[in-house]
């Protein structure tokens, strides 16, 4: 048999150049919306917080190095005057949040320690006065919640409230910064709240219905935007602060077609800014509180991600395409502005879309290179399953194109942003009908392949992984390879053992249900193990909370008794890494491996892998 190869992280770049990668998360606005804040990392550096200042219409941004850098755990958050606040997050070790405060350039930025405990979580609320910087909020799960107000300054923080349930969320209320709206949460039962920092009181936020959600505030208008659940649909509603009355859900409001997540009221109240997906592109659209009707402002390519801040300048939101990086740009009211942020212009690759025609409709699909001419081809699925892939930056995918590997990832049925029907489809049927389309965009791309190109690979982190292996199991002959990031063995086995969120998840999306009626059975990789039988990279993090790292090893294991015939395995699993280790501090190592692994393709479709 082929036992199995356990290795340990290391490097070994493929090419003599290629270009820059960049890593953007993570992103936070001060209560003022003058700053916004990342974690940033280039290439082999280690993670930074980068500060943004949004005065004028072109965002500038610099990096603020740290003597000891940040995890991909931690989150930062800018105080009114330019400093940041670090949340700093090590896997086991205390939560200690940080000032940082940036010197002249040329000089190292001065890190104070203001807080550190060694239980529960800590969360951040920037702050929207000179006097409190942001709130702190440390959550014992199942006990409390304890406030702390952080002046960002050397002086201590200051407690000001312990509450009696976990709160999380953040919207201000009011002008003055004197009240907060936050989600609390009391074993299944959610409502909003209203803390007073000031005098350390907790309100219930009055006129919401049962199962409505404080969602954003226009403190200097006093207009509230809401977000009612019914029957699993949710309804956007429109209220101001200090009336009684009902809050009004506007029919047009909640016609618009796609994925819906509003982003920012203006300032007064009038406006409000959605980011409405549709497949692989999102768009700006502005809706008129006052006179209702919408209309779309940008951009007109790549995606958003779900942070923005609309200031006394404008609207600032976070925007991405395959060949530009996440950064903040500006929009005005009326046309797309300076979405090319100085000194960003590199030879990243663009990608374009194409629609496959599926089993059971058309299938769209993000495409870097070409597919057809290419020396190896990648087909990667994407994460969730409630998930997509976007019109945005991906650094493995770039590596990948500065290879010159082709990338295919098409969203198949079970991913959002394509109604419900299609998101639904594998609703009790995890590794169904999205098994189906892969199958068949995967024969697509072999039947189109140039003469003596090689196989198609498989490539999928989280849900992804495990379809992937899926597809290897079920056609093994279609493909000359994989490699999957943190898979999980089967629904019921991720449900006896995963987190709370997840079996939350299962429960919701059917994903314990056992699909029986077809040849390759229950969808369980123990039980298919042996019917994989190519070249195999499985990567997972040691620290990983989301799927417990021990359905890799047994994989591993199952796979060490494999018949002669099995797959050549190679196990990675990463010390101290989370759930995404290409976004972890040995990210670039990790990167190296993958992209050596998928490197090694055979050559031609008549090798046997």
């Amino acid at each position: 048999m082929n036992a199995p190869t356990t290795s340990a992280v290391i490097g070994g770049a493929l090419g003599p150049s290629h270009p820059p990668q960049v890593w953007r998360i993570n992103f936070r606005f001060s209560g003022s919306g003058r700053y916004a804040v990342c974690l940033t990392a280039r290439d082999r550096d280690g993670l930074a917080p980068e500060l943004w200042d949004l005065t004028g219409m072109r965002p500038r941004s610099r990096v603020l190095r740290l003597r000891d850098g940040v995890s991909p755990w931690s989150a930062a958050v800018p105080t009114g005057d330019g400093n940041i606040l670090v949340n700093s997050v090590e896997a086991g070790g205390p939560r200690r949040v940080l000032l940082a405060v940036p010197a002249a350039t040329g000089s190292a930025t001065s890190v104070r320690e203001l807080l550190t405990v060694h239980d529960g979580d800590l969360a951040l609320v920037a702050g929207r006065t000179s006097g409190t910087a942001a709130l702190a909020l440390l959550r014992i799960p199942g006990r409390a919640t304890t406030v702390w107000r952080l002046p960002g300054s050397p002086e201590r923080p200051e407690q000001v409230a312990d509450v009696p349930s976990f709160l999380s969320g953040g919207v201000w209320l009011d002008e003055s910064g004197g009240l907060l709206a936050l989600a609390s949460s009391q074993g299944r039962a959610t409502r909003t709240v209203v803390l007073d920092p000031s005098r350390g009181t907790v309100s219930p936020l009055p006129g919401l219905r049962q199962g409505e959600h404080l969602l954003l505030a226009a403190p200097c208008g006093g207009v509230l935007l809401t977000a009612l659940e019914s029957g699993g649909v949710h309804r956007l509603g429109i209220r101001r602060r200090d009336d009684d009355g009902p809050t009004v859900f506007p029919e047009d409001l909640n016609a618009v077609e796609g994925m819906v997540r509003p982003l920012a009221l203006d300032p007064a109240g009038r406006r409000l800014a959605l980011s409405v997906t549709r497949g692989v592109r999102s768009v700006v659209l502005l809706y008129d509180l006052e006179e209702g009707g919408l209309r779309e402002i940008g951009p007109a390519t790549g995606s958003l991600l779900p942070a923005a801040c609309w200031n006394e300048d404008g609207l600032h939101v976070v925007h991405s395409a395959p060949d530009r990086p996440p950064r903040v740009v500006f929009l005005s009211d009326s046309r797309e502005a300076h979405l090319v942020a100085d000194g960003e212009r590199a030879p990243w690759a663009p990608a374009v879309v194409r629609r496959f025609d599926g089993p059971a409709g058309p299938l769209e699909a993000v495409v870097y290179g070409d597919p057809v001419r290419a020396a190896r081809v990648v087909l990667a699925l994407h994460g969730g399953p409630e998930a997509a892939w976007q019109l945005t930056y991906d650094p493995l995918f770039q590596r990948l194109a500065a290879e010159g590997i082709a990338v295919v990832a098409p969203n198949q049925r079970g991913s959002t942003g394509y109604g419900a029907a299609h998101r639904d489809a594998i609703r009790g049927a995890w590794g169904g009908p999205d098994l189906a389309d892969v199958l068949h965009v995967g024969r697509t791309l072999a039947a189109e392949r140039a003469p003596g190109g090689s196989r198609p690979i498989l490539y999928g982190p989280s849900y992804g992984a495990y379809l992937a292996l899926l597809a290897a199991a079920a056609e093994p002959d279609l493909w000359s390879r994989a490699a999957v990031v943190a898979p999980f063995l089967s629904g019921r086995e991720l449900y006896a053992d995963g987190p709370a969120m997840v079996r939350n998840l299962l429960d919701r999306l059917g994903g314990r249900e056992e699909i029986t009626g077809d040849a390759l059975g229950p969808r369980d990789l123990l039980r298919l193990a042996d019917r994989l039988r190519l070249p195999l990279l499985v990567i997972h993090g040691e620290r990983d909370p989301i799927i417990p790292v021990g359905h890799s090893r047994r994989l591993r294991d199952r796979m060490a008794r494999a018949p002669h015939q099995g797959a050549r395995l190679t196990y990675l699993e990463v010390p101290g890494a989370g759930h995404d280790p290409l976004t972890g501090p040995d990210r670039h190592l990790v990167l190296e491996r993958l992209v050596t692994f998928l490197h090694a393709a055979p050559p031609s479709a008549s090798s046997t892998g």
